[in-house]
């Protein structure tokens, strides 16, 4: 990997599927709405959400290297720095389009990388705390997307965004539960921890089915995640592939956003 390479791209490998996951839900929802969507707005949405997120890097090394490594920091606040005006220029894309709704979105997206920044060079970046505030940020994909598919912005649009944030932060917590058995480094109390985790993501899921802001469905891809998260705690199963384990993950989380689409799509059809 070339040095430009190791300043650009994120060292977390499983943050790309929590990247793609929520475009993924929000662009399949705008489409399955029946509402005209804009696929040229779609695609400056993802170079948008793409190069905000490759601008995290670069920046997180910049502010923990600025001091003690000036050249590594001058590097990496120049990728930082493209990578962001790349983000601009394809948000000004947006509001030539007519996505103006997507404004919405700018601040909160700006104040989370902001605050994950902090955090990061505060904390840690593998601090469980830094992971789920960027689990926050990039769940935003989701109505970044849905505002770009349709124009519009509103329940579902912040809906999604819900889903999303909340299946990325389960899926956090199960990634590090199993890292730390591989490593013999877990507990009973961590193992319960992350199962009421899940029981309360399930629980919150409902909530919203109940007041009619979910679709009834999205109850099933939700209660799948419950027993795995279980299985993995009490029985401890032996991980003996990191890789395959990421490339299940990923797999897992693509079939994850296909079942929250066609949620949405009976719902919009009146089936569920």
């Amino acid at each position: 990997m070339t040095r430009g390479a190791r300043a650009l791209l994120p060292a977390e490998h499983g943050s790309w599927s929590l990247m793609l996951t929520p475009f993924l839900i929000g662009a399949g929802v705008a489409e399955v709405e029946g509402r005209a969507t804009s696929g040229v707005a779609l695609v400056l949405a993802w170079v948008a959400v793409l190069a905000l997120f490759l601008a995290r890097q670069p920046l997180a090394t910049w502010l923990c290297a600025r001091t003690r490594a000036p050249d590594k920091a001058a590097e990496a606040l120049r990728w930082g720095v493209a990578t962001s005006g790349i983000a601009a220029l394809a948000g000004l894309g947006l509001l030539a389009l007519g996505r103006g709704a997507i404004l919405w979105l700018a601040v909160p997206a700006a104040a989370v990388l902001a605050v994950t920044l902090a955090m990061s060079s505060w904390l840690g970046p593998r601090r469980l705390a830094t992971e789920l505030a960027g689990v926050i940020g990039l769940a935003l994909a989701a109505p970044a997307a849905y505002v770009a598919g349709t124009g519009g912005i509103g329940l579902t649009a912040a809906g999604v965004w819900a889903v999303s944030a909340l299946h990325g932060a389960l899926s956090v917590l199960y990634v590090r539960l199993r890292i730390h058995q591989r490593h013999e480094r877990v507990s009973r109390a961590e193992g319960a921890w992350v199962v009421a985790a899940h029981l309360l993501g399930a629980a919150a899921v409902l909530a919203g089915i109940q007041t009619g802001w979910l679709p009834a469905l999205l109850a099933l891809p939700f209660g799948l995640l419950l027993p795995r998260a279980a299985v993995a705690a009490w029985r401890n199963p032996p991980l003996e592939s990191v890789r395959r384990f990421g490339f299940t993950e990923m797999a897992l989380a693509l079939g994850f956003a296909a079942l929250t689409v066609i949620a949405y799509a009976r719902a919009s059809a009146g089936a569920l």
